[in-house]
């Protein structure tokens, strides 16, 4: 989970009638948006969450859908620099709709502001045209289309949900599939976008629900299930093809990344207990007591991966406090199989642990590299690493970029929301 989540646990727990499922939800998604702080928790938010839009000024992303992998062999960004002068590229508004069929895997998708015309917590319909405010996919050769019918930027924000930014977009891990929120349907639908296949998702989620709560959405490895983790609603798991729900999260549970079939899903409690989901049944097992971020569950079946840092659960995190060990604990017996220090840890500020590559490494996300030498600002986007479970080396996959006024990135096989 984020270390927004971390702060809003810990205000939570002083506010019994809060619904805590429902405020780790929201601190799970990563919100890239200005804010402008109109509370007490807007102010610990804003402390805590990126409030730039920069841009990396060199060339496209270098890192594509992860299918498989082998292993081998920052400090804190302060204060709100200027924003570096955008490539080429990034110059030319993307106008063209994502054709209804023949497409390449997507490498990527981000959505975008409105520039400075785009006022955070307010009634944004008159600026939104169709190059902007809208989820962009990028292909593996660098070609990017909007997707014209998914919602992205609620334009009818309020400054009471204006940290609640845009509807997911999720990315199979072969970017083959996608999905996103259709708003005329009030639905998720999945498109494969080489076939034009088109699913919807038969649970009905009004519009009203997402803009106040939103949540999260995440495609099973395999791309054939999708999970809804969603504030206001059964958080189910359903077969894209058939529109079967597969597995329901028991009250006060919830998933981010569901499983495959006949494997079980890892699911948090809203008062951070951790457990798998198997045919409706939570099998709680015994989890770390320092704050962690849970992945899924390994190859083996049993191994679930963990980054876990120095900090005590209901103790604050500070904001540039890495997670330093990478965990695995075995659900079924909750005994823990290895526990390594990651090597180095500041190369690593996840907010996201994703699927197993193979058997040693698991993926993770977080925010680009720092480079306290360079002298020049941080990039804006994503950076995908793989973590050996065994040995706690990281290795770097890629990076994600937004360009000029990018919102946030949703990546292969992670959750999005």
């Amino acid at each position: 989970m984020t270390r927004f989540r971390d702060e809003l646990d810990s205000i939570a727990r002083q506010a019994p009638d809060v619904d805590l499922a429902e405020v780790a939800l929201r601190g799970a998604r990563r919100t890239r948006t200005a804010l402008i702080s109109g509370s007490a928790t807007a102010a610990v938010a804003a402390l805590t969450l990126a409030v730039t839009v920069l841009i990396n000024p060199g060339g496209p992303a270098d890192v594509g859908t992860v299918t498989s992998g082998t292993p081998s062999s920052g400090a804190t960004f302060h204060g709100i620099p200027a924003r570096p002068t955008p490539s080429p590229e990034d110059l030319v508004p993307v106008r063209a709709v994502l054709p209804a069929s023949g497409v390449g895997p997507v490498r990527y998708a981000y959505y975008d502001f409105c520039q400075d015309t785009w006022k955070p917590g307010e009634d944004n319909a008159p600026v939104a045209d169709e190059t902007c405010l809208q989820w962009k996919v990028v292909l593996q050769d660098g070609t990017r289309y909007r997707v014209a019918d998914a919602l992205s930027v609620y334009t009818d924000q309020t400054k009471k949900n204006y940290m609640n930014t845009a509807a997911p977009l999720a990315i199979s891990r072969d970017g083959r599939r996608i999905a996103y929120y259709a708003p005329d349907r009030e639905r998720f639908t999945v498109r494969e976008l080489d076939t034009g296949q088109v699913w919807e998702i038969p649970q009905v989620v009004r519009r009203k629900a997402m803009v106040k709560g939103g949540g999260l959405i995440t495609f099973s490895p395999d791309g054939r299930r999708l999970g809804l983790s969603l504030s206001g609603i059964p958080r189910v798991i359903v077969d894209v093809e058939s529109g079967r729900v597969v597995e329901e999260a028991p009250k006060g549970w919830f998933f981010l990344n569901p499983a495959d079939e006949g494997v079980p899903t890892v699911v948090e409690h809203e008062r951070a207990r951790f457990g798998v989901l198997s045919d409706g049944k939570v099998t709680v097992f015994a989890g770390p007591k320092t704050w962690a971020l849970t992945g899924a569950v390994g190859p083996d079946g049993a191994t679930v991966a963990m980054l876990t840092g120095p900090t005590a659960q209901g103790e604050s995190m500070t904001n540039g406090e890495p997670y330093d060990k990478i965990v695995t604990v075995d659900w079924a017996s909750g005994q823990v199989r290895s526990e390594v220090k990651l090597d180095p840890p500041r190369q690593l500020r996840p907010y996201r642990l994703g699927y197993w590559l193979n058997e040693r490494e698991v993926l993770a996300l977080g925010s680009a590299e720092l480079d306290p030498d360079s002298g020049r600002s941080p990039d804006l986007g994503d950076t995908a690493y793989a973590i050996d479970v065994t040995t706690g080396k990281i290795r770097k996959l890629g990076d994600y970029r937004l360009p000029p006024w990018g919102g946030s990135i949703s990546a292969p096989g992670f959750p999005s929301g």
